[in-house]
């Protein structure tokens, strides 16, 4: 009867007695320290976890990422070691010593295997993977012009498809558009073919670590902090190797490039390369295969172009026609000259004009030079008319210049530095200051001196301008002796502006004491390795005003730093390692300070005699306090950043009148209105980042000098107190303390009139601006949502909200139109039945996320839209709704899907509706994961498999009726490569 208990006690006493009792005996004595070990290494493990969670639960919310496998099934292995550490504990408790007698050496091997996970975690790199496989990025370029052009495309593209070519190379001059023949064949790429596409500016200042870096960044390799040329090497050839049919653009190369040493894996198989340089023996020393030149354009050509991009509404007469035939002669037949001039030029049809522009340019150095200085002069001189003086454009131009080569440059960035360095005008307010800024870089894209790009994003791509390596070139030689970047030049007596940023800078020598009396500019950022200054450094730099030395390692300011009186800006964002920043008192000039993210405790002492400033950053983790009464003496604050996570003294910042852009937090919300209250009428005119109540570290914020209103309402009582909330672009709800806060009678404090009653007053006006609704950590209420009327919400996000049972009810409503969401993402609600939204009513959506809602039957439940369809629709995710019978979405309605993610949902059997047709199709479907779908028949009602011709990635586990027969098909006529893997039925 008690045999289970005597038999594996009387086991072990008998391994003692044949011998094994040094082991047995130690296994018991260490036990107890072992299990102490276990759970100190556990939970710091599980604290590793939770982080990782965290961070994948970020970034997955944009909906442009997913958590690799690996990652997940790390995370499942914790929660399992976990689960046993545990039960290890309950056995402890009720078995005493029997357990270290017979399991004694448990608590070692499970640390073990806690050593594993730990160790298996450092090799993870990124945690995530692009929520469609990325196969690149399509770029934005100019449209083809000229036959010549026509002819290389296709026969680049003809040598990129054969089985003999793996390395093209594309030469030509500078601004014969080789970079518009490269981004066309990155366009067509992949339009046509399901390979990989990296493209990757080389540009002059080269290196192979940044090569190796600009490489791994595309594809998502994180070197882990190695700087070892050969290691990294190793690790891309590795990654590269396995993207098999991948072709590799490397645009605008000047010099012999050793690709092994890179880590370039370059064959048929694998990765082909396509390079454009200005030098044949460039192409020849690479072992290029197949060399295209591009010439200049036709003289029928060129002038199409030109009048392309001159774009007169009225025609130019005969005669300034004939002047601007001889001008398009003038450039060469290059067209990015020809483009340069035109842009210049456009609004002009006096026949003077045109002929004074022709003297001007003839008088230039022809072509590719001269049209770019031409361009220049055109610009507007100052309003004095004073023509030995720059204009504000071109002083605007030429600091584009101070950026490295080919870089792409944040607008925002750009419009924060031309405020910084006085190159707008100083008497406006902030907001105007920025919508000038934001106006020269279009004069400036407009005449065709910079290029509009945008850094590619899901659904927020970042707006930036580009100066080509020509132009930026002639700039440098228009301020040749005033401006030295870096790789040219030396320090020098009439220097006005240094720029060695991201110059690979480790450290300044002691002594060095450049004489630059008329420097008024330096910029030292993005030197991460640089972590030491002299003070001798700037002993000769007494005219300086912006000094830039963001996102380096220097640990310490040179005590020289404090007596630069004609200071105006001191940046040092990111400097994460200084702790300590002088006394700052003196510098009486001083515009600008920021110091957020740096690692000091204190706010530098004399920053509250500084009455000039009118920016103060002080975004820092590390700070303890804001010294009382900082802020009496800086009546001339127009931005002011404070850390989140430090409560902010209302009367301390409420008489800034001048304030238009705030971060920070506050008490309650009567604060918050008591601030809103004192800007009064500019409130309009005003951006802030708030959170009211408490803070946590998850806390999602879009940071920075420009950014719309952002209100976070974290355990508040919102059903007493009224928050002023106009113009809200991104509202989030955390943790509410009335527990009826989100049913129909509550929520007063978000409307004006409290007996119209919840969020229903979203359609006031008020609430018109709203793009971002996330509510999160309701556990004490049921909600419903009403949201009709916030025509230009985009992204919507619940979670964590245990009682919460219907969303998105509109009271006498028959349907909900949401014509803008983008984002709808559901995670976390045991007690969902209902989401209440009908897909006719998005026409936008482009994610849909619903995850872990146990009591959820059906998603979506549109009648008779048979021909609906949600053309933009690229991503669905269904995870863990152990009672979803039907989603509600017909395979018709959505041709551009590329992403299926369906996981432990054990009722669905189908999941699309009945497409009506014998040969169903998702032709832009990259991804499909089933997982745990013990009653999934098949995709789609009706039929049996889905043609997807673009199928990347197929991931089957534990869905048994799938077993017999892949769900999807693909046409044998296409070439692919597609990864598939099935797991076994029992456990995979």
């Amino acid at each position: 009867m008690a045999s289970w208990f005597f038999e594996p006690i009387m086991s072990k006493v008998g391994e003692i007695i044949s011998g094994d009792a040094y082991n047995t005996v130690k296994n018991i004595i260490n036990f107890e320290p072992n299990r102490k070990d276990l759970q100190k290494n556990l939970n710091a493990l599980c604290a590793k976890a939770s982080d990782v969670e965290e961070k994948i639960r970020n970034s997955e919310r944009s909906g442009r990422k997913k958590r690799k496998r690996e990652v997940e099934e790390w995370l499942e292995e914790v929660r399992s070691i976990e689960n046993q550490v545990v039960e290890l504990r309950t056995r402890v408790e009720l078995e005493g010593f029997t357990i270290r007698l017979t399991d004694g050496e448990l608590p070692a091997k499970l640390n073990v295997e806690v050593d594993k996970l730990v160790e298996q975690s450092r090799d993870f790199g990124e945690l995530v993977l692009d929520v469609c496989g990325s196969r690149g990025d399509k770029l934005l370029t100019n449209e083809m012009v000229g036959e010549a052009f026509n002819k290389n495309l296709e026969k680049i593209l003809k040598h990129l498809e054969s089985e003999q070519v793996w390395r093209i190379g594309v030469y030509g001059m500078g601004g014969v558009g080789k970079t518009t023949l490269a981004k066309h064949i990155n366009n067509r790429l992949l339009q046509q073919s399901q390979g990989r596409v990296i493209w990757v500016t080389v540009s002059q200042e080269f290196s192979v670590t940044t090569l190796q870096d600009k490489i791994a960044r595309f594809i998502s390799l994180d070197f882990g902090g190695e700087d070892n040329e050969e290691l990294r090497a190793g690790r891309l050839h590795t990654t590269l190797s396995q993207m098999k049919n991948s072709v590799l653009i490397l645009d605008d190369v000047w010099e012999n490039i050793d690709l092994l040493k890179v880590g370039c894996p370059i064959s048929v198989e694998c990765c082909r390369l396509f390079i454009t340089t200005r030098s044949l023996e460039v192409c020849r020393q690479i072992s290029c295969q197949k060399l295209i030149p591009v010439q200049t354009l036709h003289r029928h050509e060129a002038w199409k172009l030109f009048n392309e991009t001159l774009r007169n509404e009225i025609e130019l007469d005969s005669s300034a026609e004939e002047i601007a035939r001889s001008v398009v002669e003038l450039c060469g037949g290059l067209p990015l000259a020809i483009v340069t001039v035109a842009g210049s030029m456009r609004g002009e049809r006096a026949i003077h004009t045109w002929r004074n522009a022709y003297e001007e340019l003839t008088e230039r150095v022809s072509g590719k030079a001269g049209s770019t200085i031409y361009s220049f002069d055109r610009l507007e001189r100052n309003r004095h008319g004073q023509t030995n003086e720059l204009s504000t454009l071109q002083h605007c131009f030429l600091h584009c210049a101070l950026y490295p080569e080919d870089e792409e440059i944040e607008r925002e960035a750009l419009v924060r530095e031309f405020i910084s360095g006085g190159l707008v005008d100083e008497r406006k307010t902030r907001r105007m200051q920025v919508e000038q800024g934001h106006s020269i870089l279009d004069k400036l894209v407009n005449v065709c001196l910079l290029e509009s790009c945008v850094v590619p994003g899901r659904f927020d791509p970042t707006e930036c301008v580009k100066m080509h390596d020509l132009v930026r070139g002639m700039a440098l030689k228009i301020c040749e002796g005033k401006y030295m970047v870096r790789g040219s030049g030396k320090w020098a007596k009439d220097l006005e502006k240094v720029s060695l940023m991201k110059g690979g800078i480790m450290r300044i020598e002691g002594g060095l004491s450049p004489d630059c009396p008329k420097l008024s500019t330096l910029i030292l950022r993005d030197n991460a390795c640089l972590e030491f200054i002299p003070d001798s450094f700037f002993s000769k730099m007494q005219g300086l005003s912006t000094l830039d030395l963001s996102q380096t390692s220097i640990k310490m300011l040179p005590n020289s730093i404090c007596a630069m009186k004609s200071l105006k800006a001191l940046l040092l964002k990111s400097c994460r390692r200084i702790k300590d920043v002088p006394y700052l008192g003196e510098m009486k000039e001083l515009r600008e300070l920021n110091i957020s993210h740096t690692a000091i405790k204190e706010v530098p002492g004399g920053v509250g005699e500084l009455f000039n400033l009118k920016f103060l950053a002080l975004n820092v983790r590390n700070l303890k306090m804001l010294p009382k009464g900082l802020f009496l003496k800086l009546g001339n604050l127009q931005h002011l950043e404070l850390p989140l996570r430090m409560q902010v003294v209302i009367e301390e910042i409420e008489n800034l009148n001048l304030l238009e852009e705030v971060s920070g937090r506050f008490k309650n919300v009567n604060e918050f209105n008591s601030l809103i209250t004192s800007w009064g009428s500019r409130v309009h005119d005003t951006c802030y980042t708030i959170v009211v109540g408490t803070y946590h570290r998850s806390f999602y914020a879009r940071r920075g000098e420009y950014y719309n209103p952002q209100l976070l309402l974290s355990a508040c009582n919102l059903v007493d107190e009224r928050v002023l909330a106009e113009g809200i672009v991104h509202l989030t709800i955390s943790k509410p303390e009335s527990p009826s806060i989100y049913s129909v009678e509550g929520l007063k404090g978000l409307i004006e009139k409290p007996e119209i009653g919840a969020l229903s007053t979203f359609v006031q006006p008020k609430f018109s601006s709203l793009t971002m609704l996330r509510i999160e950590k309701c556990n004490k209420s049921k909600m419903r949502i009403p949201l009709s009327g916030v025509l230009n919400i985009e992204v919507i996000d619940i979670s964590k909200c245990e009682e919460i049972e219907e969303i998105f009810e509109d009271e006498g409503t028959s349907s909900l139109t949401l014509p803008k969401l983008k984002i709808l993402w559901l995670d976390e609600l045991p007690r969902l039945r209902k989401v209440g939204i009908q897909l006719s009513g998005v026409p936008s959506i482009q994610v849909i996320s619903v995850r872990k809602c146990g009591e959820i039957k059906e998603i979506f439940g549109d009648k008779g839209t048979g021909s609906l369809t949600l053309s933009k629709l690229k991503y669905i995710q269904l995870d863990e709704l152990p009672k979803l019978r039907k989603v509600g979405i017909l395979l018709s309605g959505v041709p551009n899907l590329e992403d299926i993610y369906v996981r432990t949902c054990g009722e669905i059997e189908e999941i699309f509706g009945d497409e009506g047709s014998s040969s169903p199709t998702l032709p832009e479907l990259k991804q499909l994961d089933l997982q745990q779908l013990p009653k999934l028949k098949s995709l789609c009602k009706g039929t049996n498999a889905i043609i997807c011709n673009s199928i990347k990635d197929i991931f089957i586990k534990k869905c048994p009726r799938l077993m017999s027969k892949l769900p999807v098909v693909v046409d044998s006529a296409v070439p692919r490569r597609c990864q598939i893997m099935v797991a076994a039925v029992g456990g995979g």
